[in-house]
């Protein structure tokens, strides 16, 4: 396995060098890594701490147990990226790409995911309060059995996506898209839906104890609660 300084001094001659490579346990915390190419890498284990991964290209790349809190990823590429199990807390990935991405198990405790394209992801099982997701797709994600109180799903396109079980007690999801979207015994306790489609949504055993839904369109929801 190579050490931190040879992997960084191998980085800085060529940015695609570990493509493809085995960086697993890796420690890169703190470290530059603005557009280096890690697609199909695998980073196991890794220690991005407070990485800055900014436009870098981790499409595929398997980054199961890896911790990357506070890291920047902004406009990063994770397609089908294997994030479970990692710890990215107060991560940065504004404008990051990550369809198809799995993110169970995940920490995402305080985490920027705004105007990011999560669609067709599988976030099952995250610890998620507090995260921010305005402005970003995530039509058809699996968001089941995760806990999102407080998270911000302002402007969110939710279409079709699954929050079944999910705490997201106080959650923002002002003017969402959630048109067929399953919140089947979600918990929608002080969430805030003013302005949000629901339009055939299935909100079958969800609660909705003092939820805000001014101006909320219901039109066809299915299995609506007593509000």
């Amino acid at each position: 396995m190579p050490t931190r300084d040879e992997v960084l001094a191998k980085l800085a001659e060529d940015k695609h060098a570990y493509c493809s490579a085995n960086l697993s346990g890796v420690d890169l915390s703190g470290a530059t890594l603005i557009d280096v190419d890690f697609f199909d890498t695998d980073l196991t284990n890794a220690n991005l701490d407070g990485a800055i991964l900014d436009a870098a290209c981790l499409d595929a790349a398997n980054l199961e147990g890896a911790s990357l809190k506070k890291a920047s990823l902004k406009k990063t590429k994770l397609e089908e990226a294997k994030l479970i199990k990692t710890n990215l807390t107060e991560a940065d990935f504004h404008e990051a790409l990550l369809p198809d991405a799995v993110l169970d198990d995940s920490i995402i405790i305080n985490t920027i995911f705004t105007k990011c394209d999560l669609g067709n992801g599988s976030l099952y099982e995250v610890k998620g309060a507090g995260s921010k997701f305005n402005g970003s797709k995530l039509s058809l994600a699996s968001l089941d059995y995760s806990d999102f109180t407080g998270a911000d799903f302002t402007f969110c396109n939710l279409q079709f996506a699954s929050f079944r079980e999910t705490n997201l007690t106080g959650a923002i999801m002002k003017k969402a898209l959630l048109k067929e979207a399953r919140l089947i015994k979600t918990n929608l306790e002080g969430a805030d839906l003013s302005g949000a489609i629901l339009e055939g949504a299935d909100l079958k055993d969800a609660i909705l104890v003092n939820t805000i839904l001014e101006g909320t369109i219901m039109k066809g929801v299915k299995n609506k609660p007593p509000i």
